[in-house]
């Protein structure tokens, strides 16, 4: 049975969770001043937008905007916020000039600091748990399937944790309520982004657009290019890595999904569609070759006969489409503006015989 204690809390005694999966993974952020992790808050996440809320209305109902926590290891009566920690930063900002002043906030900060002294923002409404372990099935539901969804790479990093902790795919879908597949791929991908850095591939500008990363692995010619198994496959985070003489192509891969870190190379994606087309070229030996050497991923398509599918496709959606039309057509043979419709098909019917060849057959 979960314990759950509700008490108002002092704001001093209230700590930013150095271990919250929002925080850049790059860093040890339990070995910095508190300040340092407030500026980090402030500087990746829009805090102003809760800061303007908690000026004008406080935390109401109390009870509902309570924040979540565990007692500190260390400290008597201090307490870490495990769940909650962009509102306490922004408590802290608002009641405290000098943490206003080490961000370098803005002038609206110090007007909705005027605004607030009028809200009971001190001290705290809180429920205190246990240990972290009892509050993870809600926080895995609230920012991986939930309202409040983090960051992909958040998302695999809590994912990562709970199966590093020993827990199975199964049971780590469970506490999220979301399915084994999500669970496997977000794993996958922690873990080859761990592996990368530990064979120092810049991986710099992986975090920041982690969906990416996350979405290129689930295309078969990348896992192919990557020398990956099968995804359905995986059982625990030990069993995912990119062999070693596939490093180098990680390290590619990277290149063509953000491009070079110093700005000599371009990225090849530009938008969620292009991966599909970077697994169709990376599975083929001529259009890998095409792509490293111009770095033209349209280009590159093409020579694998990119858009075949695609036109086959829309092909055989039109023909379906005209036959329907021409069931219904008949009863309204004499109708001046179907019959106009059924010429400009015959026009463009036409030209595409032309186009395909096929106008002496």
């Amino acid at each position: 049975m979960i314990n759950e204690v509700y008490k108002l809390v002092p704001l001093a005694n209230l700590h930013l969770d150095p271990e919250n999966p929002r925080l850049p993974r790059e860093q040890d952020w339990s070995s910095e001043p508190e300040e340092q992790v407030l500026h980090e808050f402030y500087r990746r996440y829009n805090l102003i937008e809760l800061a303007y809320s908690i000026a004008d209305k406080g935390f109401t109902p109390r009870h509902a905007e309570a924040l979540l926590a565990i007692s500190h290891p260390d400290e008597a009566d201090q307490y870490i916020v495990v769940e909650g920690n962009r509102r306490l930063a922004a408590l802290k900002l608002l009641t405290n000039a000098d943490y206003r002043r080490q961000v370098r906030a803005t002038s609206t900060w110090g007007e909705l600091a005027e605004q607030a002294a009028s809200q009971q923002l001190d001290p705290v409404p809180v429920v205190l748990y246990d240990s972290r372990e009892a509050l993870n099935d809600y926080l895995g539901f609230r920012h991986i399937t939930g309202p409040t969804p983090w960051r992909p790479e958040a998302k695999a990093r809590f994912i990562a944790r709970l199966l590093g902790a020993g827990e199975s795919i199964g049971a780590v879908a469970r506490r999220i309520g979301s399915n084994h597949r999500t669970v496997r791929r977000f794993a996958e991908a922690h873990a080859i982004y761990s592996q990368a850095l530990k064979r120092d591939v810049p991986m710099d500008q992986v975090e920041a657009a982690f969906g990416v990363f996350y979405n290129a692995l689930d295309q078969p010619g990348v896992r192919t290019f990557l020398g990956l198994g099968r995804q359905s496959e995986i059982q625990t985070l030990s069993e995912v890595r990119v062999p070693s003489e596939c490093l180098e192509n990680l390290r590619q891969l990277i290149g063509l999904l953000y491009g070079d870190v110093t700005g000599a190379l371009e990225k090849v994606i530009d938008e969620s569609r292009d991966l599909k087309k970077l697994g169709q070229v990376l599975a083929d030996d001529r259009g890998r070759r095409s792509l490293f050497t111009d770095r033209n991923l349209d280009r590159a398509w093409r020579i694998v006969g990119g858009g075949r599918q695609e036109l086959l496709a829309l092909l055989e959606g039109a023909y379906s489409r005209l036959a329907e039309a021409n069931g219904q057509a008949r009863e309204f043979c004499d109708d001046n503006e179907v019959q106009l419709q059924v010429k400009r098909v015959r026009v463009l019917t036409e030209d595409m015989l032309v186009r395909f060849g096929l106008d002496q057959d």
